[in-house]
């Protein structure tokens, strides 16, 4: 009996500061690394399920922003087209549907458009609780937008953290705030030049 191939595409992007910078290529284990990939998964999948379908295969990326891919996701975005048999259809969740979000270009201009589908990003039940990405984003907006806000706190941090040892080098003052886990405020490792322009622009002395 014939049944409709489809491969599912599920996409989220870093949060440096959080300490999310990379996602696993088995999408198994990314379901359990992204709410928001875990998402889309199950809704692609209860889909295919629901229409008889057969899931061929599943690819997760991690995108810079919306409108941007990273070089690693691009190429596996093209690898899985160019893979794919000739009569799948390719499933994403189409955020945009509501609320006026951005489409993603990348992957919409990634995928042959005659062979695409896009499924409504309803609320659905997940892992026994409601999971609405609605809420899901709003929430990550707000917790961004309090990381933003704590700039000046971590600064402070930072520079109390220094100031018992500002006459040694750069390079061991970067070495012991990373060893004490107090990163940049993007949540990358200190080095010698982003602490050396770090101090230009905040350091107020020994008082």
């Amino acid at each position: 009996m014939w049944k409709q191939r489809f491969i599912g595409i599920y996409w989220t992007r870093p949060v440096p500061w959080a300490g999310f910078t990379e996602i696993s290529p088995d999408v198994d284990v990314a379901i359990t690394q992204s709410r928001t990939i875990h998402y889309q998964c199950d809704v692609i999948r209860r889909y295919v399920k629901e229409v008889g379908g057969e899931l061929e295969s599943e690819v997760s990326l991690l995108e810079l922003a919306p409108d941007r891919a990273t070089p690693e996701s691009a190429l596996s975005l093209r690898k899985v087209v160019t893979t794919a048999s000739p009569e799948a259809l390719f499933l994403s969740v189409e955020f945009s549907a509501t609320r006026g979000w951005r489409p993603h270009p990348f992957i919409r201009d990634g995928l042959p458009s005659h062979r695409t589908l896009g499924l409504p990003p309803d609320p659905i039940l997940m892992d026994g609780k409601l999971f609405d990405p609605a809420d899901h984003f709003a929430k990550w907006r707000a917790t961004e937008k309090g990381h933003v806000d704590s700039k000046s706190a971590h600064r402070d941090t930072v520079l109390d953290a220094l100031r018992p040892q500002s006459s040694r080098s750069y390079q061991q003052l970067a070495t012991d705030l990373n060893a004490k886990n107090l990163k940049t405020h993007g949540g990358k490792d200190w080095t010698a030049d982003n602490l050396r322009k770090f101090l230009g622009a905040n350091w107020r002395g020994t008082s």
